[in-house]
């Protein structure tokens, strides 16, 4: 990932550890697609369910969804971030001095 947003010249990293909330909102995500996983191939596989396959199912899962999620969950991260910080000044023109150096 770039440092700053090619189009605003945000700096996304905002603080040492910034990306601490993203993985969070990664790691929440990933536990409700494996409990919805979990619940919905109990329910189809009633009353009989398989044990090793909800595992294995669940091993993928638990694997590719935080992988694929993750470049989305620091886009999510920096959106609430920003929601609940907003920019300083000090940053709005330090993304201005970036812009304008892209555009020369």
């Amino acid at each position: 990932m770039v440092p700053r947003c090619p189009r605003c010249g945000l700096c996304f990293e905002r603080e040492e550890g910034f990306f601490l909330g993203a993985f969070v909102v990664n790691f929440g995500v990933m536990m409700i697609s494996l409990a919805v996983f979990i619940a919905v191939g109990v329910a189809v596989t009633l009353p009989d369910p398989s044990a090793i396959a909800l595992a294995a199912g669940g091993m993928v899962v638990g694997t590719v969804v935080p992988i694929v999620f993750y470049p989305i969950s620091r886009t999510f991260w920096s959106a609430i971030d920003l929601w609940m910080k907003p920019l300083e000044p000090d940053e709005i023109e330090a993304a201005r001095g970036v812009t304008s150096s892209f555009g020369s």
